[in-house]
């Protein structure tokens, strides 16, 4: 009796688990069927690898450009880096040529050899009535009919200040330690200092001058303004006497005394009768184009290649002026970098 019930129990619940297991099949076989690509997240997988893959065979050229580009700015980081580098590295550019003035022996000789030729020349062009420095006083004795009249004027020489007679290489110095630039209002107070020292020779030379009975006179770029302060310098290193009249002529002085100083010359060239002009820039000789290209400077000055040293002399000056204006187009408000750039394009390699 209980093995039979014992049996039945087992059939039923096999029975049982019979037709739960098909009424699962049943349901499987009735729920739809569900496509992979009807998967929302599986779809967008599948659109996005295929976009990717479309772009990639219609595009190759659009890839190669952006890579171009992408090399491009990485040379152009790499060249602003050196170009820092160089920037941070490198010394103040008027160093080595400061130090050439204030401590080598070369410097010295050129400026005494100079200024002894420039004393021979001064007797040479005493005897010679008709010698003149100023290529504005030839112009005037082409329409002189009185071939004597440049004869009939009282001899002098025309000498520049700065870096002529006057050594200003102590401010460079002081803009080299301040890693600075020359300024207006920094050059207004170093002059007024009066602390300038004379150029070797040139106190000799003006003294022979004078014994010569030659008025030495002074045309300068210096503004008006400080016209007291660079006689008071001029005094004290015998460069000019307590009871010399103004022999110093100033730039914007008269309104038409420009930084060109031909004007200048050319009321002189009226009074004098010029036997020398000697300075340090080109400008200090003869008028040139304004802001004209180092090959225009460099042509003008050709056409009078003989004067240089008979008529002319030229005082070297390795720190500034039209020379080195002249490489950097005269834009004096760009920055320290772009002018080192531009002169370092004018070098002859």
């Amino acid at each position: 009796m209980s093995l039979f019930i014992c049996k039945a129990t087992i059939a039923v619940s096999l029975a049982i688990c019979l037709g739960a297991i098909g009424s699962v099949f049943t349901l499987a076989a009735q729920e739809p069927e569900i496509s992979i690509l009807e998967v929302p997240r599986i779809e967008g997988t599948i659109e996005v690898e295929l976009a990717a893959g479309q772009n990639q065979e219609e595009s190759p050229e659009k890839d190669q450009d952006q890579e171009k580009d992408q090399d491009q700015e990485k040379d152009q980081d790499q060249e602003k880096d050196q170009e820092a580098v160089i920037e941070s590295n490198q010394p103040h550019e008027d160093l080595d040529a400061v130090l050439w003035i204030q401590t080598s022996a070369e410097y010295d000789a050129i400026a005494r050899q100079t200024f002894r030729a420039a004393r021979a020349a001064v007797g040479d062009a005493l005897v010679d009535s008709s010698w003149t420095a100023s290529t504005e006083q030839l112009k005037m004795l082409q329409g002189q009919e009185d071939e004597g009249w440049l004869g009939g004027l009282p001899p002098a020489v025309v000498l520049d200040v700065d870096e002529t007679v006057l050594d200003n290489s102590s401010y460079q110095v002081s803009l080299i330690e301040s890693d600075g630039e020359y300024s207006r209002d920094g050059w207004k107070a170093f002059v007024e200092k009066q602390v300038s020292t004379p150029i070797p020779g040139a106190v000799a030379f003006v003294n022979a001058c004078r014994t010569a009975g030659v008025t030495v006179i002074y045309v300068t770029n210096r503004e008006h303004e400080v016209e007291a302060a660079t006689r008071a310098n001029l005094i004290k290193h015998g460069l000019m006497k307590e009871s010399d009249p103004d022999l110093i002529f100033t730039k914007n002085e008269k309104e038409t005394w420009t930084s060109d100083k031909e004007t200048r010359r050319q009321e002189l060239a009226e009074k004098y009768r010029i036997l020398l002009l000697l300075g340090d820039d080109l400008n200090d000789l003869i008028a040139t184009e304004r802001h004209c290209s180092s090959e225009e400077r460099v042509a003008a000055g050709d056409k009078y290649k003989s004067w240089f040293g008979e008529r002319w002399f030229m005082l070297p000056n390795p720190n500034y002026g039209g020379w080195e204006r002249s490489l950097y187009n005269h834009e004096n408000a760009v920055s320290s970098s772009t002018k080192r750039k531009r002169k370092r394009k004018n070098m002859v390699r």
